[in-house]
């Protein structure tokens, strides 16, 4: 609430303006005035008030009656009930028309002469006192207050008087100040953890359905943006409580359809070094979904590498999943040499080019939750060239004779055999029809061949209580065995760079119009 006070020690012309302006606003009945619509989107109450009024008619705090306190509470219990009525400032004061001392005891008789007043209008003066109620033994005070004015003409309860006399606008939004001096106010009694948990997704749903898209420019983002960028501007909501984390992360990795994400966490990248950098990055950070959920001694962090690495074999310690065990979704798209790499083609001498710090498809394997895989393989209309130093070999023959067609086929071919154990994985970019029917065509045969199923691996393990005991205790992935790598010669042979020999040559089947 702003309030404007005007000084009348100003000169005498600036005062007889001020004195009009006072004598127009307080001989207009309709007062206080309806403010203009608010812009849409706009969350701003604007309440400009002038204070003309003197205090003459109060009495001091000092010697004011002890009533007036509970007929004080009983205004701010009435403003605390919602919003829109603690936005209209009440206050209240003993009249000195009436001739009351202070620690004058209560009687069935007794009334208090108190006015009603904000910043902007003149007092209302009426007469309060408890509500007496029949008893045996005769009246007994209660602790409801009711209000006499000559306009009404009887007593009413005081939460009415309020409402009759300083009127509310629901329609016109409360100001953010407001609105946090409200919530301060109730904060005593706002029970957030005894609302139901439906309740509790559904104001989430509502703060998330809220977020505004993730901006096109870059920038510093903290933690995984994968993640908070879901959130915007509500991302805070990560930290307030377990529980409220919990079902934040489950509706970001699950999704819905009332979420501008709605297929859950899904991870599109371009590249293997932006592919390695996000799984990096959503493995560091922990879901803590409870209290204890975070390797905090060597024992747990050997735990919790565990199922970092074999989360599939040990689904007891989910507790120490990390952001990317929730993954749903990759589309995933790499540059010819990268695709080789990563699907690790061994045609002719491409295996001696493999490197261990480069990701694969194994990195599959260690995501629990994945259902989805979507492959584009490499741009065949793209720039065909080799780099100066890269870490493979010659794969482009030089136009017109390059052959995206072969470089294609042997990367389809690969990721039909290894990806066979994964339900559904499409791949896109082929040069034409044949070559896709051609890769559904090993991928049904790769899953035939396959003598055990997911789910039948998993109901293997989980009938045989986890596995066969070993007359040794072992635990994989823990201790660590340093494995000298032999250095193998660079063999080169005739089948890199691969020169097309297609029936009709590939850049006649891309570029047509220019051949």
């Amino acid at each position: 609430m702003l309030v404007i006070v005007a000084g009348l020690n100003q000169s005498s012309s600036n005062t007889q303006e001020i004195r009009g302006h006072r004598d127009l606003i307080m001989n207009r009945s309709n007062y206080p005035r309806r403010p203009r619509p608010l812009a849409h989107h706009t969350d701003m109450r604007f309440n400009i008030n002038v204070n003309f009024m003197s205090n003459d008619w109060q009495v001091s705090p000092s010697e004011s009656h002890s009533f007036l306190q509970d007929v004080r509470t009983a205004v701010l219990k009435y403003r605390t009930t919602s919003a829109t009525r603690f936005s209209v400032p009440i206050e209240v004061a003993q009249s000195q028309s009436q001739q009351l001392e202070r620690l004058e005891k209560l009687h069935c008789n007794f009334a208090l002469w108190v006015g009603f007043y904000n910043f902007s209008n003149r007092p209302i003066f009426a007469a309060c006192r408890f509500q007496s109620r029949k008893r045996k033994g005769g009246r007994r005070f209660t602790d409801e207050i009711e209000v006499y004015t000559k306009k009404i003409g009887r007593h009413i309860p005081l939460e009415r008087f309020l409402e009759k006399m300083f009127p509310t606008f629901s329609d016109i939004p409360v100001g953010d100040e407001v609105m946090f001096q409200w919530w301060k106010m109730n904060g005593k009694t706002f029970n957030w953890s005894g609302l139901p948990t439906e309740l509790h997704e559904r104001i989430i749903y509502f703060c998330m359905h809220q977020s505004q898209p993730r901006a096109l420019y870059r920038r510093a983002i903290k933690g995984a943006p994968e993640v908070t960028s879901q959130f915007g501007e509500w991302s805070a909501m990560l930290g307030v409580s377990h529980q409220v984390r919990a079902i934040c992360l489950r509706m970001c990795f699950v999704g819905s359809s009332d979420l501008q994400y709605g297929k859950g966490l899904c991870i599109d990248v371009k590249g293997h070094r932006a592919f390695k950098d996000c799984m990096r990055r959503l493995g560091k950070c922990f879901q803590m979904l409870e209290p204890g959920h975070l390797a905090s001694t060597d024992e747990t962090w050997l735990l919790a590498e565990m199922y970092n690495h074999y989360p599939r074999i040990y689904p007891h310690l989910s507790r120490y999943a990390t952001l990317r065990h929730a993954i749903r979704k990759i589309n995933l798209q790499l540059s010819f040499l990268d695709s080789m790499h990563f699907f690790k083609v061994t045609t002719g001498s491409f295996a001696q080019y493999f490197q261990r710090f480069r990701l694969d498809y194994n990195i599959f394997g260690q995501l629990p939750c994945l259902n989805e895989i979507l492959i584009q393989l490499p741009d065949a209309r793209g720039y065909l060239a080799d780099g100066p130093r890269q870490q493979g070999p010659q794969m482009f023959y030089g136009e017109p004779f390059s052959c995206p067609r072969i470089l294609h086929r042997l990367i389809y071919e690969r990721a039909a055999e290894v990806l066979a154990t994964y339900e559904n994985v499409n791949m896109f970019g082929f040069m034409d029809e044949a070559e896709k029917k051609s890769f559904h065509k090993l991928r049904s045969e790769a899953r035939e061949k396959m003598k055990f199923t997911a789910e039948e691996l998993e109901e293997l393990y989980k009938e045989d209580g986890g596995g066969v005991e070993l007359e040794k205790r072992l635990i994989p992935g823990v201790q660590e065995e340093v494995v000298e790598e032999p250095e193998w010669p660079m063999i080169q042979d005739a089948f890199w760079p691969p020169k097309c020999r297609c029936e009709v040559r590939c850049r006649k089947v891309l570029y047509p119009d220019t051949i």
